[in-house]
């Protein structure tokens, strides 16, 4: 199909020049039947007799053969195959033929299909987060909560005039504490409805966190400095007992500077999401008190970026060891970490995100993801080989953890954490996989997976 495009332009500039088959022919030095069937696209042309035919023609070797008509072919054909149009009797042999004579019609439709497609998955989003988005349904939830605790406690004055002094002021305070929260409500609630038609800015409160961490690729200098001296104060040889420490440490001597810290970035604009982020930055001064950076990265580079040998050298839990990789200075000797964690019922509770790797949002992830098996195997780290759709291949590795208290009778709970790493990067860690090693086809959720035969699907795709 490619060479198919070289042969209908040779036509069409020929035939622009004024010039006979025969005489094209005699100038590159084959015959006319032989030029014909190039022509024609029955015979490939390339190297010396395409250079040939170009300069015969007054082109460069660019104009006949250029990379971005192959683009460009590969763009209809694709189009071509869509369901809506399999009734149509499109002619998928002439579409490098369309493109060798009518290049500017060629690039139109390429161009209206790719408006339309865009159209179809905004709306698509749209419609996802309105029937699935948490945020908006707890939010809502949230709002009709106060508003009946401001009501029930406003009737009560009302009702009952004779009430005491002490009793009405009670009343009139969860008044104001209700009015108060409900006005933060409020106020995350209108920035989101702002700003949904602008998928380009940050939604919703996590969103604003999101773009916080993603601004800074997951690394505070701040916070990095600031935690130096306190990481020298943790004596302890136990990992919980080593956290509890460090938390009583950064609540104490670190929580007005991440207060004021957050309160300066312009990523962060509601009240939700500065308390989020205020959480969200003392983790990661926790996790820079227990793993100095300087220290851990030299020692995560000498261990491959194991997870469990890097947990255990520095009395370490895996979730913070997971999280500490994710801040680590990009450089050709370490490769880039994403994280995400999940809990039982399937729902991802946190992201720390990696380029190329999208993770849904509004919908649950792909189920075949290693994320969610993990959970069969507790305690157990397990690397999972993937690609997607698109091409992008990541290399997956996810450990379940036990979470709650521990006891006979009490019931087990899990989460996993699980790092991300893209195949390229791979072979700088210990879980560079070997060529035989199987690749799984996995999607980014099943709402928007174009793998329709997927035998694992079990959500119908917004777009077929």
């Amino acid at each position: 199909m490619l060479s198919a495009i070289i042969g209908t332009r040779i036509r069409q500039r020929r035939r622009e020049l004024g010039l006979t088959q025969a005489e094209l022919a005699r100038r590159v030095e084959i015959s006319a039947p032989y030029l014909n069937l190039i022509e024609w696209n029955k015979r490939r042309i390339a190297g010396g007799l395409l250079k040939r035919v170009a300069d015969a023609l007054g082109l460069t070797m660019a104009d006949l053969d250029d990379i971005s008509e192959r683009h460009l072919l590969e763009t209809l054909h694709e189009i071509s195959l869509a369901p809506v149009f399999k009734d149509l009797g499109t002619e998928r042999d002439r579409i490098s033929e369309l493109i060798g004579r009518f290049p500017g019609w060629a690039k139109m439709l390429a161009s209206v299909s790719k408006s339309e497609r865009d159209a179809n998955a905004r709306v698509a989003s749209l419609s996802d987060r309105l029937s699935n988005d948490p945020f908006l349904n707890e939010t809502v939830h949230r709002m009709l909560t106060r508003i009946a605790s401001i009501r029930s406690a406003s009737e009560i004055l009302r009702d009952f005039p004779d009430l005491s002094d002490v009793r009405r002021d009670r009343f009139n305070a969860i008044i104001h504490e209700e009015t108060i929260a409900l006005s933060e409500i409020g106020e995350a609630l209108a920035v989101y409805l702002d700003r949904s038609e602008d998928t380009d800015q940050a939604v919703t409160p996590i969103d604003e966190v999101e773009a916080l961490f993603n601004a800074r690729q997951n690394r505070f200098e701040e916070i990095e400095d600031a935690t130096k001296a306190l990481s020298e104060l943790l004596t302890e040889s136990q990992p919980l007992s080593r956290r509890a420490n460090a938390e009583a440490l950064c609540e104490d001597r670190l929580g007005t500077f991440i207060e004021d810290f957050v309160n300066e970035q312009s990523e962060i604009e509601t009240a939700a999401a500065r308390k989020r982020a205020v959480r969200m930055l003392r983790d990661y001064a926790i996790g820079a008190v227990i793993l100095p950076m300087e220290e851990f990265e030299d020692a995560a580079k000498r261990m491959f970026f194991d997870i469990e040998s890097l947990a255990e050298k520095f009395s370490a839990e895996v979730e913070i060891v997971c999280h500490r990789l994710t801040a680590l200075a990009p450089s050709p000797e370490t490769p880039k970490f994403g994280y995400m964690c999940s809990n039982a019922a399937g729902s991802i509770i946190e992201i720390l995100g990696i380029d190329g790797l999208n993770v849904p949002r509004y919908a649950a992830a792909c189920p075949l993801w290693v994320l969610y098996r993990a959970q069969q195997s507790p305690e157990t780290v397990i690397r999972q080989r993937t690609v997607f759709p698109s091409g992008a291949r990541f290399v997956f590795v996810a450990r379940a953890r036990h979470i709650g208290p521990i006891g006979f009778g009490k019931p087990r709970h899990y989460v996993t954490d699980m790092i991300a790493i893209s195949e390229e990067d791979a072979p700088l860690t210990v879980y560079a996989p070997d060529r035989d090693v199987l690749i799984e086809e996995v999607g980014p959720s099943c709402r928007t997976c174009p793998r329709f035969t997927c035998a694992h699907r079990v959500e119908d795709p917004l777009i077929e």
